[in-house]
């Protein structure tokens, strides 16, 4: 016999209803902040998982990784990266037949600048909006939401 599903009561219902709504409103708008270093929120996030690696450099399959990205979408990304000369492919260290993708000096700056306009937006967007309890409460509670779809994630402790 099969489970059924409990329906949701109106305050579950507004959370969920808020997640969802959320999820769709951010990334448009950090591409529309973004755009004035000419960045998307996704080149963004590829730039810092170079940043955030070991000298700096990842194989492209461990950036989609990082960014919860398709193979063939990091590739497109990549490719348009390195035209602009924000990363780099160089030799795998650990395996002749690979490469890596590195950030270039150029990236590093790049990144820089778009960290400051990430700082403004974070505190624009949420940190300004909430109370220093609030921020207190919610973290943890995002965090083990997130843990929950990426057990082996950035935010697992």
């Amino acid at each position: 016999m099969a489970s059924r599903t409990r329906a949701l009561n109106r305050s579950e219902s507004d959370l969920w209803i808020s997640i969802t709504v959320l999820s769709q409103l951010f990334t448009p708008t950090m591409d529309q902040r973004l755009r004035s270093v000419d960045l998307t929120l996704f080149d963004f996030g590829s730039l810092m998982s170079l940043a955030d690696a070991p000298d700096n450099a990842l194989r492209i399959s461990e950036m989609a990784e990082r960014t919860y990205s398709s193979l063939p979408r990091m590739s497109k990304v990549v490719a348009r990266l390195e035209q602009r000369g924000l990363v780099r492919r160089a030799r795998c260290p650990d395996d002749n037949r690979a490469t890596t993708i590195e950030l270039t000096v150029a990236g590093r700056k790049k990144l820089a600048e778009a960290r400051r306009i990430q700082v403004t937006a974070a505190r624009e967007i949420v940190l300004d909006r909430l109370s220093s309890d609030e921020i207190d409460t919610v973290a943890p509670i995002l965090r083990r939401l997130v843990s929950s779809l990426d057990p082996d994630g950035p935010l697992t402790e």
